[in-house]
């Protein structure tokens, strides 16, 4: 859930945007009114015209919110110049691996912010491109690099493209089938024990993917 630390102004912008994620991640964006919106923000209805321009410039700021989010989780990885050892170059990987993977795993906001992404993606628009040139695009390339690094390979070739996909889309799968893994693994939740667990688990296939794949 968005944490409401401001009042007036801010405070309704902010609560359209939590209950935006949330509706649109839940019934998707055609099925939501802009009343259903405003009620469930418990905001007036001219606020979303006022704050976003109308019900697609909500949208859009659901986005840039989440983009914002995940973007923070990935400064660390992202910051500094890529480095040119290749044992340097996957423990920055290990970390931007574990942090992506306990706030997508275990916080109770990712859930929904999961849910509104992945209908957005999926739908070609302003939206989707707005993500991928922000976010995904920037991520990707700089994990490829860091892959890159790591194996000796060129950054840009469709097999480090396509290794770097996986090593992504397997923590998406426990925040996706969330339901299916709590049934398989015996667990009530995914919390702190749970998450070191998944979190062994990713870096392990991370070096493991590395070492298959280093050249030479």
């Amino acid at each position: 859930m968005i944490k409401q630390t401001k009042s007036g102004g801010e405070g309704t912008r902010l609560a359209l945007i939590e209950a935006g994620l949330r509706l649109f991640g839940t019934h998707g964006y055609d099925a939501v009114s802009t009343r259903q919106l405003a009620d469930a923000a418990e905001a007036n209805i001219g606020s979303i015209a006022y704050h976003f321009g109308g019900k697609p410039g909500l949208r859009l700021a659901c986005a840039q919110f989440v983009a914002e989010r995940i973007a923070g989780l990935a400064a660390p990885a992202m910051a500094a110049p890529l480095p040119t050892d290749p044992a340097l170059a996957a423990a920055i990987m290990e970390g931007a691996i574990e942090r992506f993977a306990r706030f997508l795993v275990s916080s109770r906001e990712a859930g929904t912010y999961a849910a509104f992404m992945l209908r957005e993606i999926m739908q070609p628009g302003d939206v989707m491109d707005y993500v991928y040139d922000t976010l995904i695009l920037r991520a990707h390339m700089r994990l490829c690099g860091l892959f890159g690094v790591a194996t000796g390979l060129d950054p840009e070739s469709q097999h480090v493209k396509a290794a770097v996909f996986s090593l992504l889309g397997q923590v998406l799968y426990f925040r996706v089938a969330r339901p299916i893994v709590l049934k398989r693994m015996g667990w009530n939740d995914i919390g702190t024990a749970e998450a070191d667990e998944l979190v062994a688990v990713f870096k392990t296939n991370l070096n493991g993917l590395i070492a298959a794949h280093k050249k030479g």
